[in-house]
């Protein structure tokens, strides 16, 4: 018997979908996926937060913070601030130290004139400029510098340093400069790349001179910067009363955080270390180490009662409490947040430049954690705008995808259509012409009808 010959396979043909049957599905999907998975997500890094900032007992009236330290460390159990909270940070972290007090005092000086204002700018540790001994940029060194494991910053336009004894010389040019000075450490005086490590005891203090003082009644610090001017009288804005005047032949001086020029006059947010001085105190002019020593030692309290901008130490609340950034300690944005909050927080004092001081959040359980951030109620939007948008989509995506499991069905020729519709509302004109020519080709219509 001949061998039949194989039957080819016959290609099927499978009809082009309804566009909007097919769109809405996949829109419904990707929306159901994408939005469980915002759920699960919000889950960590919105609702439980908000759970626990309701929870916390912090209170929204905000208190101040003053940076004591600022210790970097390779790891460490607990950090201000990381860049992601899904995951604990690896690596360095830094731990900000604050002692945590009460609000001063805001005071309004009227009527001032010859008002003059003086900024004495330190060190910045990030962007000042560092000579790295290991490429032989020591070599020609000369003035006073900082050191740390052979790389050093010049500081000799910022501070001036008076000191006793110095140790065995350095010299950091020629051929064995670099292997000399790799590992210079501490502060350095340095003539042509010979340097001499400067000894314990030592003082340094900051090249910020000839601050006027001459017919100046008033005298307030805020952080690098000084304030001074000629005043008739100062008020206390709480009370309203009024408790210095230019008849009591003293200087008032005082730390405040905000100094603000107004139509009223000058005002001065929480002020604390109120001191009065006598009219000639310090001449016509002085620096900012002394003015600062002089600010701390409260020669004459401003205030007998100690209630009008007190002494720090009568404010205090807790010493060495632990910064955070928020409840959580990190931040999401991964925008290098942390990095200029820890750079903005972190001042110390060790640079000789002034400590940061902020206010800050805490809770009266536990006063060994404060947080910079606390806003309970633009946690409480947050909170519903992320339970709400993703929840409604869910819901939404999920209606319509059940909507379309009971309202669409497939057809004989594998198409998809919806249920009550007739067949023939869904033959495009193509589709109808092509079966036309199938019928009509090699005359399968009279081989159907024969049969």
């Amino acid at each position: 018997m001949p061998k039949s010959k194989p039957v080819p396979p016959e290609d099927l043909l499978i009809p082009p979908q309804d566009n909007r049957i097919c769109g809405t599905i996949c829109m419904c999907q990707m929306t159901a996926v994408l939005s469980s998975v915002a759920l699960v997500y919000l889950t960590v890094a919105v609702y439980i937060p908000t759970l626990r900032a309701f929870q916390s007992g912090i209170s929204e009236t905000p208190v101040m913070c003053t940076t004591t330290r600022a210790w970097h460390r390779e790891s460490c159990e607990w950090g201000t601030c990381g860049e992601w909270c899904l995951s604990k940070s690896s690596g360095a972290c830094i731990q900000i130290y604050v002692n945590l007090r009460r609000n001063g005092s805001d005071l309004l000086f009227a009527n001032c004139s010859q008002t003059a204002n003086k900024t004495c700018y330190g060190i910045d540790q990030e962007n000042a400029k560092k000579s790295r001994c290991i490429a032989d940029e020591c070599r020609n060194l000369t003035g006073t510098f900082n050191c740390t494991n052979g790389e050093c910053i010049n500081i000799t336009d910022a501070f001036e340093c008076v000191f006793k004894e110095v140790g065995p010389p350095l010299k950091c040019s020629g051929r064995r400069g670099k292997i000399n000075c790799i590992d210079m450490a501490g502060l350095q005086t340095c003539v042509r790349g010979t340097c001499n490590k400067i000894l314990t005891p030592y003082n340094c203090e900051r090249r910020c001179l000839e601050i006027p003082t001459r017919n100046k009644n008033m005298i307030l610090l805020s952080g690098d910067k000084v304030y001074l001017s000629s005043c008739e009288r100062a008020i206390h804005v709480d009370t309203g009363r009024e408790i210095w005047t230019e008849d009591d032949k003293t200087i008032l001086m005082a730390s405040c955080y905000t100094i603000e020029n107004t139509t009223q006059g000058v005002e001065a947010g929480d002020c604390i270390n109120g001191t009065l001085l006598s009219e000639n105190f310090f001449g016509d002019q002085t620096n900012f180490t002394y003015l600062s020593h002089v600010s701390v030692t409260n020669v004459r309290l401003l205030d007998r009662n100690r209630t009008v901008a007190p002494p720090e130490q009568d404010l205090l609340i807790a010493n060495e409490s632990h910064l955070f950034i928020n409840m959580e300690g990190c931040v999401n944005t991964l925008r290098d947040e942390c990095k200029e909050f820890l750079r903005e927080y972190g001042k110390d004092g060790t640079d000789h430049n002034a400590r940061a001081r902020f206010p800050c959040f805490y809770a009266d359980s536990d006063t060994s954690k404060v947080v910079a951030r606390f806003d309970l109620a633009t946690t409480y939007r947050q909170f519903l705008v992320a339970s709400i948008l993703p929840s409604t989509l869910f819901v939404v995506s999920c209606f319509m995808l059940i909507f379309c499991q009971k309202t669409v069905e497939v057809g004989d020729d594998a198409k998809m259509r919806f249920k009550g519709c007739a067949a023939s509302d869904f033959i495009t004109p193509g589709e109808k012409a092509a079966s036309a020519n199938n019928l009509g080709d090699g005359g399968g219509g009279d081989s159907v009808m024969a049969l």
